[in-house]
């Protein structure tokens, strides 16, 4: 009893790492974990992109009204902002990033469009500067090319022609004859080839700037009309079962947070058993044990009894915590496996169990705070990192698997797997050989640690200056 209480004591003295370890870091953990619950069962389908702030500067006199309605097309989804065409303040814009994008339409634009229309050569560009911080801008962009295109688009739409002479050329005969009398358009209706090729080309002549301000408006018109322009919906229509099914999330959920407990639990037991194997081994504190008429071997027996008691307990308060956190994500935790729910928290308290036997290696090997705590925290990250918690396994390149696998995370969460056959399970359902073959491996790792700690203690405990101190060899020899 008094062993037990004094084991008590040391862990409470050494609580500071605990609360940094184990709540800390077990409150990051859930975060994360809380996170990834929400998005699973969130049904929010909204997106909002983000708004560019556009100028656009006119140097064609709004001719055909392209400046203002491009303003007004813009200003749909972009916050139009209005710039001095000067070269310092544009110079200050582009440097200071005032604007996402500047539009320059040159001196004659308009006239060159219409010369590019009627020509059917390349539609003329304007000027754009990006900013360089953001990608808005080039998505601004895009819009400003999209306006120009369907501009062009309505300009050839509303004015072009088709002419006898175009018919003749087409068919080599009038308004549609062949050379052999044969109606070629009635042809091309029975044989079903109902296409635009069997049109000859039009002409596009005569085109004025009120004709490029009417495209405009048609452009700016179309764009707003939301029978035309439907907004983007999501379709539920083609979802998969699995993506629906409650019971698969939750039971995905559970799992998914109790392999994050890996990390605490590894660094707080780790660390804690270590310190109070330190303590109890100590010159003065030994010798004290030793002239105790209880065996040395029984009270370190309660000393790891009592904090592997200590592990489960942080086990139990982890499921606890998981289920509260399904709760709170709207996940209904009474559709998970009985069975499944069993084997996980056997699981987690054999890797519980392996923590506290890596934490008694380190103590029977003497070291001290800082390098428990190194050692903890690099072989902690070692075994998180290659757990497959951090990184999808099918992500995870083969040396890291490879290390993986020869560490006691990776089978601490192919357990969890196997327990409800999700991840890495090779079957549906719970698969206790499998399950049962990966928690024994973890237990193998405890069973190596304790031999490896015994060992190392027993070659430690066979050394004079390990049982006394300098100082008190000198006092007896006075």
């Amino acid at each position: 009893m008094n062993t037990c209480k004094a084991t008590l004591r040391v862990l409470a003295a050494h609580r500071l790492y605990l609360i940094i370890y184990l709540v800390l870091i077990g409150i990051m953990m859930f975060t994360i974990s809380g996170a990834q619950l929400t998005g699973q069962t969130s049904d929010n389908d909204t997106y909002t992109p983000g708004r560019a702030t556009v100028a656009v500067i006119d140097r064609d006199a709004d001719r055909g009204h392209i400046a203002d309605t491009m303003r007004s097309y813009l200003s749909v989804s972009h916050d139009v902002t209005d710039l001095a065409d000067e070269p310092q303040t544009l110079q200050q814009a582009v440097a200071s990033n005032w604007v996402d994008l500047i539009v320059i339409i040159p001196s004659g634009y308009a006239n060159s469009l219409i010369a590019a229309v009627s020509s059917d050569e390349t539609l003329p560009k304007v000027e754009t500067v990006t900013s360089y911080t953001s990608g808005v801008g080039s998505m601004a962009s895009m819009s400003v090319s999209g306006f120009l295109s369907m501009t062009r688009t309505a300009l050839i739409g509303d004015n072009v022609t088709v002419s006898v002479e175009d018919w003749k050329a087409k068919y080599n005969g009038v308004d549609g004859q062949t050379a052999d009398g044969n109606n070629q358009q009635s042809q091309n209706e029975q044989s079903g080839q109902d296409t635009l090729d069997m049109l000859p080309e039009g002409r596009v002549q005569h085109l004025s700037l009120d004709d490029v301000a009417k495209a405009t408006q048609q452009v700016l018109t179309v764009a707003r009309d939301k029978t035309a322009n439907h907004a983007i919906a999501v379709d539920h229509s083609d979802q998969t079962a699995a993506d629906t099914d409650t019971v698969a999330l939750a039971t995905r959920g559970f799992g998914t947070t109790m392999k994050t407990a890996l990390y605490p639990l590894f660094l707080a037991m780790t660390v804690c058993t270590a310190l109070v194997i330190s303590v109890f081994n100590a010159g003065e504190t030994r010798r004290r044990l030793l002239a105790s008429p209880q065996r040395a071997s029984v009270m370190g027996l309660e000393r790891l009894a009592v904090i592997c008691v200590f592990a489960v307990i942080v086990v139990a308060v982890y499921v606890l915590a998981t289920l509260g956190l399904m709760l709170a994500a709207g996940l209904n935790p009474s559709q998970l496996a009985l069975s499944g729910v069993a084997m996980t928290i056997v699981a987690a308290c054999a890797y519980a169990l392996m923590t506290v036997a890596c934490g008694f290696m380190l103590g029977e090997c003497g070291l001290n705070d800082t390098m428990t705590n190194g050692f903890a925290n690099l072989f902690g990250l070692l075994i998180m990192f290659t757990s497959g918690i951090s990184f999808p396994p099918d992500m995870m390149p083969a040396p890291m698997l490879a290390i993986g696998h020869m560490l006691p995370g990776w089978w601490y969460c192919v357990a969890i797997d196997n327990a409800f056959g999700i991840g890495t399970a090779s079957q549906q359902g719970s698969d206790v050989m499998s399950w049962a073959s990966s928690v024994g491996l973890v237990m193998l790792f405890g069973i190596a640690f304790i031999c490896i700690g015994l060992a190392v203690g027993r070659i430690r405990r066979t050394r004079s200056t390990l049982v006394t101190s300098t100082q008190t060899q000198l006092a007896e020899v006075v």
